[in-house]
């Protein structure tokens, strides 16, 4: 075997072993390279060539998308995939990629493809000296007292350096100094921290401050170097205590300066220098709230304007102002400033409503009082003095009182709630001042509702259209009424009127829902025997009198096809449709053999009636007329022929479910002989039997005529015998025009009553329930008791009117009291509209503070001359519109007493008298009174401090006769019972000293021996406070005086260096170590806190916290072992004193690792996007998976989520896998799939993360468009416009994008529809089709056709749909004349007939067809042209041309008739036909007998049907007025006495009567015991009754009929 073959084997052998090697594992994985670079390279510098470090062929890295992945968004090196070389793609600085790493290493991961491979990679970045030491500030102020010692040390801030190792800090310089010299110490093997240490001692005098320079060098190659200027400052001793100008300042200001006004500048002066000579001004803790509220007091002594300045809240304000500096101690002093508020306009006038009622009802009358207002004006003068206004849009006005400031609100209009609900009445108040001030009440004034609205209906009358059958109990209707009243007043119940008559007999069959109008049919309606009906609904609402309205109901049955043909001949003797016909045999074809006769009762279409041979024994021998029922020969009759034909006729009508009805008639052929006897003899016997009936019916007509005309002579002479004699008190003049002018009289106890009412109709004047009309008569028939006395009360003044019976009043006793009650009258009105209120002075009370609840004032109802027995009637009260109320009335006896507790102190704080005023107000007339109630101070309070406890801190160096002021102690009580003096106890230290400050006295204290700290450290003394009231009271202030050590010692830490060990992810607030300091000072100087050093990592400070009094270091952040390991603090401790003395610690906390780090998963996608129809093993993604942990807990484990088609393959490398298909995917199912990959570490408790991967399944062209519904039907008329859409097609596709793009084609169908197909076009991108053609439903009622809907895929996929289309007739034929039809095919004939024919004879018959069907091919005909009216009829439905009258002499022999056919379409279309009639010679009688005969029979049963109906109608007529007659005679009474009432406990309800006169007629409409708006529907005569006036009666007297049951309408001249 030669070289090449064994190099071609061991290739072959490596690609066998390669292959399933790629398979198990999916990809390979490289050793690690690793490079190194200094940092700040330039960008593009060559790394090295990577691809050739890892043996990849250069040549194929473009191919194989040779890159590096390593997931950070903004990489620092990239792959040229030209050469493989790995280069730097950004500026690179180590300190910002690894801050404080010794070795700062990078980690690459990159990746070729085909097959996939992944390598790693490091590259360490070089550190070099590319940063300067710094310090974190630029300069560093240290304050040290003159008196510091020395060899005391100050520790400085150190300088850092980004860089590490030799390039990092390395040694501090200092600049030239006597003082200083700097001192390097070790900070537990840390880097070196500079001390500054005092060489020898500062002298203030001679210099005060001291500049320093120390500077910091790194050991880098040149070397870099950082400096800080240390400012030294000489602090000196405190000796000398701040000093005002003056002891008491006095300003005055305006009230209402604005915020930020200087009032003024307070200025003290020190001697010292520095701080201690610095002052510091504040105010007093002793002062009062509103002080600090009102000014604010700045450091630099000046006082501005704080808050709102108001004259009216207080006048005069006292600040105490102390001035310290900032020694320590802090020595201060005092000094008193009094501010004086100077008034002006800032107050707007208030306004007060005491409502009586905020509800007034719409009726109301003007005048009605809605409430009282007061308004007050805190100014006083001219700023007082208040005008108030309101609206004039509003129904109200303000009447003004005799007090100042005090009005009433009352109507002065008509309300109406349904215009305007609710007024907001606006009350304007406006002072006189300059400018004036303003201010605005609104109140509410709801208007309530009265029962003053009828119910009304939308629509009055209403129609309503039924079908009949309809179910009983079912609704059929429902009427609305509204009312624009509210609540009960608006509440509407419904019923119907029940009346008498043929058409209200209908509404007891139906019912109404009284609460929703709903209407309901008890029963179920037949067309045929009723079509249409009216009935009333009565709306009537619930108010108090109830009102009502009503509305005419107008129904109409609708025909529903529910009636079987009735066959009227032939009928047999037993009743059956079956009747036998003779006819010769000699007879020609189209000889009527006999007429089918049939009716439907219904109408339209559902009496349409059609006839049909369903059984023939022969059917070329008869045929029969579909639409006339005519049965004739349809040719001559053989030898052969039988002598006996059966014929089965069926009779159906044309509703949409047809009924139909059968007749057989037996058709029996004879010789002509036997034809003619038989002929004569059945007419002769049928002639005499119908001569007979109706001869019989004539008879019983005219006996029923002769009977009614009778009992109407009858009637009418009743009525014209009675009295004719009328009085003219219902008639208002001889030329009365007949309008109503109605009078209902009813009773009700010992009184009568008349209703009466303006000329108009009766529904719009008695509206049920009012009483606006109602007059009290008195009754005649007890006039002895007989006077009714109205009474009308005015508000607030008790007028009394009273109206007497009697219209006449004589001049004597009677006139002189008729004008006293008019004068008193018109004093009454002039005082009621001149002040409609009074009001009296002011009374005022005193009463001391803390009495008890109900002692008693004084009795105020006696006092203002009140009578004490009408204070419950008057409303007897206090309405001043407090909350809590002081005092109350008692309405019994009219006392004032004590409701509630009194405190002066709470109600006035000033010093001035305490006033309370109290507004009382009486009504029946409304009076308002004043009262004020003077508060008596009491001594019940004793002089307070404003702090239990007083603390002074006094340097134990501070000079003998210094004095320190103290807080003065406040006595809420005025006068003597205020502060007097002060006692201080006894002591050798101190002494007390009184200063006044304007109105208040100041105590001080005054030291009058020096203090020594080591004797005694504390001091405890008590200052009293006493009142000057009887027995007196007092209030102690404890004073503790510290003596405060001078601060000479320094913090002293225990350990110069701290170690401490702390888990990761520790819970916030662990503590970690507690440091400490000591230090041998006493109070603040020997006070230790604590803090960090200014060295720290600013990042310490969100992890740790340090508490700066105990020293203990607590958890506040997140601790992580990954982002530092070692964490360095620097802590300084530091005392209270003045200057402050520090010192420093380094505390180190190492942390130890925990398991907390979740895996961290890494995607690379090769695409997210996979075909459909992709092979199992497909790859789609590259997975790594990182843990920061260590060991097991780094070991992770991966895992897919259940249910997809894709699954995890590991890779030869740890934690490496790939993401491939394992089954079939169909995008149409699902099209996308999130894909959960969960990696686990294998710690306990194990921690995981998930990572999402959404593969996106693209589409193939794997499924044919559908159809939704298949086959579709489509309607269209016939006629259609040509290129005009008849239907549109939708097809849907699975698939996306061009795989659904669907385009259409029509596909021709069978051939016999393939000719109309081809007049169809199809839009193939919308699928709308089009009509290329007109369509006639004559020619072609359907056709069928195929549309093809195709998908755009490749290759595409395709369906279809059938499309079955039925075109609708539309009315576009004209009638077609079939007879007569001549020679040249004109529509014109000729017939002749005998001059002997008989009226009824059958002259032709005009034959057409409509080729249209339904209304539109329905024919009618009518005659156009005739020579004469008389002589011939046309049957509009046959076409039936017959004599009406036998021929005479004078007769023409040639008529000419014109027929008019035409058709029922929406627009009908006709055709016209001439037939010529020309009257011969008889010859043939024999052969129209059997028409003559038909004729004749036709013609009498009209006649027979005609006097039925008219012996029916007056037989009505004649019952009816029988009844008329026996129901007037019976209704007759001569008891008049008991005529308004039905028996003797009659209960008042209305039994009415209403009488008017039209014309020359007089009307009274009567009715039963029910509401009048009920009973009397507005232009409603049913209830009317014509009565003869009864005016020549003697008692005067007008009787009423009335009728319970029956309501009749006759007038009468």
């Amino acid at each position: 075997m030669s070289a090449g073959e064994q190099r071609r084997g061991r290739e072959y052998w490596w690609t066998a072993l390669y292959f399933p090697l790629l398979l198990c594992f999916g990809l390979q994985v490289s050793a690690q390279i690793r490079y190194t670079t200094p940092e700040e390279v330039k960008k593009g510098s060559v790394i090295g060539n990577i691809a050739k470090d890892l043996g990849l062929d250069i040549s194929t890295l473009v191919d194989r998308r040779f890159r590096i992945v390593s997931g950070t968004n903004d990489a620092i090196f990239q792959v040229n995939q030209n050469n493989g070389v790995l280069f730097a793609d950004k500026h690179i600085d180590r300190e910002e990629l690894c801050y404080g790493d010794v070795a700062c290493v990078l980690s690459l991961k990159t990746v070729v493809e085909n097959p996939l491979e992944i390598h790693y990679a490091e590259v360490e970045i070089i550190d070099v000296n590319d940063h300067a030491p710094t310090f974190a500030d630029k300069e560093l102020m240290l304050e040290i007292a003159e008196s510091t010692l020395p060899g005391e040390d100050f520790q400085l801030q150190k300088a850092t350096d980004p860089d590490y190792g030799t390039n990092s800090v390395r040694l501090y310089k200092l600049s030239q100094t006597d003082y200083f010299e700097l001192e390097l110490r070790e900070n537990g093997g840390e880097k070196k921290i500079p001390i500054l240490k005092l060489r020898k001692l500062l002298d203030r005098e001679r210099q005060i401050s001291h500049s320093l320079l120390v500077t910091a060098v790194d050991g880098g190659n040149p070397a870099r170097s950082g400096s800080i200027i240390i400012n030294i400052t000489v602090l000196d001793d405190n000796d000398n205590r701040p000093k005002f100008s003056q002891e008491l300042y006095s300003v005055t200001l305006e009230e209402n300066a604005p915020v930020g006004t200087l009032v003024i500048k307070v200025n003290a002066t020190d001697l010292d220098e520095g701080q201690n000579g610095e002052i510091v001004y504040s105010v007093v803790k002793n002062a009062e709230k509103i002080v600090y509220e009102t000014f604010e007091l700045d450091s630099s002594g000046e006082i501005r304007v704080k808050g709102d300045l108001d004259f009216e809240k207080n006048d005069v304000y006292r600040i105490g102002v102390m001035a310290s500096d900032k020694g320590q101690p802090p020595k201060t002093s005092n000094c008193r400033i009094v501010i004086k508020i100077i008034d002006k306009n800032d107050n707007s006038p208030e306004v007060e409503v005491t409502s009586l009622s905020d509800v007034v009802p719409e009726d109301s009358k003007p005048g009605t009082v809605v409430s009282l207002i007061s308004v007050t004006d805190k100014d006083s003068g001219v700023n007082g003095k208040v005008v108030c206004k309101i609206p004039d849009n509003v129904p109200f006005e303000l009447k003004p009182s005799f007090k100042e400031n005090m009005y009433s609100l009352v109507t002065n209009g008509k309300l109406d709630r349904e215009l305007v609900s609710q007024y907001d009445v606006t009350i304007t108040s406006t002072d006189l001042g300059q400018p004036p001030m303003s201010s605005i009440k609104t109140l509410k004034v709801q208007i309530s509702d009265v029962n003053d609205n009828v119910p009304e209906f939308p629509q009055n009358p209403v129609e309503v259209y039924l079908r009949e059958n309809n179910s009983p109990s079912a609704c059929i209707y429902s009427v609305t009424a509204f009312d624009k009243d509210l609540n009960e007043n608006a509440a509407i119940t419904y019923h119907i009127i029940r009346e008498e008559g043929t058409k209200s007999h209908m509404a007891s069959f139906l019912n109404v829902n009284a609460d929703n109008g709903y209407i309901y049919a008890l029963k179920s309606f037949d067309f045929e025997t009723v079509k249409t009906f009216q009935f009333h609904v009565l709306a009537t609402d619930s108010g108090s009198p109830s009102l009502s309205s009503n509305v005419t109901v107008n129904v109409f049955i609708l025909d529903q096809n529910d009636n079987v043909p009735v066959i009227l001949y032939p009928v047999s003797a037993n009743g059956s449709a079956e009747g036998v016909e003779e006819i010769p045999r000699n007879v020609n074809a189209g000889h009527l053999v006999t007429k089918v006769r049939a009716y439907d009762a219904d109408i339209g279409y559902n009496g349409w009636l059609l006839f049909s041979l369903q059984e023939v024994s022969d059917h070329s021998l008869f045929g029969l007329d579909r639409y006339t029922g005519q049965i004739r020969t349809l040719r001559s009759f053989t030898e052969t022929d039988e002598a006996q034909h059966k014929l089965v006729i069926l009779v159906k009508d044309n509703g949409n479910v047809s009924l139909s009805a059968s007749a057989t008639v037996i058709v029996k052929v004879v010789e002509p002989k036997e034809a003619f006897a038989a002929s004569d003899v059945t007419n002769a016997v049928k002639d005499d039997e119908e001569n007979n009936v109706t001869f019989y019916l004539i008879i019983t007509l005219g006996s029923v005529s002769v009977l009614f005309i009778i009992s109407i002579i009858v009637l009418v002479a009743m009525q014209c015998s009675k009295s004719t004699d009328y009085s003219s008190k219902y008639l208002q003049d001889a030329n009365y025009d007949g309008t109503l002018c109605h009078s209902i009289q009813y009773r009700s106890g010992d009184k009568r009553y008349m209703l009466v009412g303006p000329r108009m109709s009766v529904g719009s004047t008695l509206a049920p329930g009012s009483n606006r009309n109602t007059l009290v008569i008195p009754d005649r028939r007890r006039r002895d008791s007989g006077e009714a006395i109205c009474v009308y009360k005015l508000n607030r003044l008790h007028c009394v009117f009273l109206v007497f019976e009697n219209i006449s009043f004589a001049m004597e006793a009677g006139g002189q009291r008729r004008r006293w009650e008019y004068w008193w009258t018109a004093v009454c009105f002039s005082l009621l509209l001149g002040s409609g209120q009074r009001v009296s002075g002011q009374i005022r009370y005193s009463v001391p503070e803390e009495v008890k609840e109900g002692s008693i004032v004084g009795n105020i109802a006696k006092d203002l001359g009140l009578d004490v027995s009408a204070l419950v009637d008057r409303r007897f009260r206090i309405v001043s519109g407090s909350d809590e109320t002081l005092f109350v009335v008692n309405q019994n006896n009219g006392v004032l007493y004590v409701h509630r507790k009194i405190d002066r102190e709470q109600l006035c704080d000033s010093n001035g008298p305490c006033l309370v005023n109290l507004k009382i107000v009486v009504e029946n007339p409304l009076e308002i009174h004043y009262a004020g109630v003077e508060i008596i101070d009491v001594n019940d309070h004793s002089p307070t401090f404003t702090e239990k406890e007083k603390r002074l801190e006094i340097a134990e160096s501070a000079l003998q006769g210094t004095r320190f002021q103290l807080q003065a102690a406040h006595d809420p009580d005025i006068g003597a019972n205020s502060v007097r003096l002060y006692k201080l106890s006894q002591n050798e230290h101190f002494d007390l000293e009184i200063r006044d400050r304007g109105d208040d006295k100041l105590p001080f204290l005054i030291l009058q021996k020096p203090l020594d700290r080591e004797h005694k450290a504390e001091y405890n003394l008590t200052l009293t406070a006493i009142d000057g009231g009887n027995p007196q009271r007092s209030g102690i202030l404890n004073i503790t005086v510290l003596v405060l050590d001078v601060n000479d010692n320094r913090p002293v830490f225990s350990q110069d260096v701290y170690t401490s060990t702390l888990r990761e992810n520790v819970q916030i607030g662990t503590s970690v170590i507690k440091i400490m300091a000591n230090d041998f000072d006493y109070g603040p100087n020997g006070e230790v806190s604590y803090a960090f050093g200014g060295e720290n990592n600013q990042n310490m400070f969100n992890i740790f916290s340090l508490d700066r009094l105990t020293g203990e270091i607590r958890v506040i952040g997140e601790v992580d072992f990954e982002k530092n390991s070692v964490y360095k603090l620097d802590i300084q401790a530091s005392d209270n004193g003045q200057p402050p003395l520090t010192t420093d610690c380094r505390v180190i906390i190492k942390i130890l690792d925990v398991n907390d780090n979740k895996p961290s998963i890494e995607l690379t996608s090769l695409s997210n996007i996979v075909s459909e129809d992709s092979k199992s093993g497909t790859v789609i993604s590259l997975i790594s998976v990182t843990d920061r942990d260590t060991g097991v807990n780094g070991k992770v484990v991966c895992s897919l989520s259940e249910n997809v088609p894709f699954e995890l393959k590991p890779s030869v490398q740890e934690n490496m896998y790939s993401l491939v298909t394992k089954g079939h995917l169909d995008r149409e199912i699902i099209s996308q799939y999130d894909i959960t990959i969960t990696a686990s570490d294998l710690a306990q408790p194990p921690l995981s993360s998930v990572k999402t991967l959404s593969v996106q399944v693209s589409d193939v062209n794997d499924n044919p468009p559908e159809f939704i519904q298949n086959p579709i039907e489509i309607y269209l008329n016939e006629n259609n416009a040509a290129g005009a859409p008849i239907l549109t097609l939708n097809a849907f596709d699975k698939d996306l994008n061009e795989n659904a793009i669907i385009s259409y084609q029509i596909i021709k169908g069978n051939a016999a529809h393939s000719e109309i197909t081809s007049f169809l076009n199809i839009n193939s991108e919308t699928g709308t089709i089009y009509a290329l053609k007109s369509f006639d439903f004559e020619t072609a009622k359907t056709f069928q056709f195929y549309v093809l809907a195709t998908d755009s895929g490749s290759p595409s996929l395709s369906s279809n749909v059938t499309v079955n289309a039925f075109i609708l007739d539309q009315n576009d034929n004209v009638p077609v004349i079939l007879y007569p039809v001549s020679a040249n095919g004109s529509a014109e004939g000729v017939e002749e007939i005998p001059r002997n024919v008989n009226a009824g004879h059958l002259v032709t018959k005009v034959r057409a067809y409509d080729a249209d069907i339904g209304y539109n091919g329905w024919l009618l005909f009518s005659l156009q042209e005739v020579s004469d009216h008389s002589l011939f009829g046309l049957d509009r439905y046959t076409g039936q041309i017959r004599t009406l009258r036998s021929f005479t002499e004078t007769d023409e022999a040639q008529h000419k008739l014109v027929i008019l056919v035409k058709d029922n379409g929406n627009v009908s279309l006709s055709a016209t036909a001439t037939v010529i009639v020309k009257v011969v010679e008889p010859k043939e009688a024999f052969a129209a007998s059997d028409v003559t005969n038909a004729v004749k029979d036709e013609e009498e049963n009209h006649v027979t049907f005609y006097l039925i109906i008219t012996l029916g109608s007056v037989s009505v007529l004649f019952i009816i007025s029988i009844i008329v007659l026996i129901v007037m005679q019976c209704s007759k009474s001569s008891d008049y006495s008991s005529k308004y009432l039905q028996e003797t406990n009659y209960d008042g309800t209305l039994c009415h009567s209403i009488q008017y006169r039209s014309g020359d007629k007089r009307y009274m409409l009567v009715g039963p015991r029910m509401s009048v708006g009920s009973t009397l529907a507005p232009g409603s005569n049913r209830n009317t009754l014509v009565i003869p006036d009864r005016r020549r009666r003697d008692s005067g007297e007008v009787s009423s009929i009335h009728f319970l049951c029956v309501y009749l309408y006759f007038p009468f001249k």
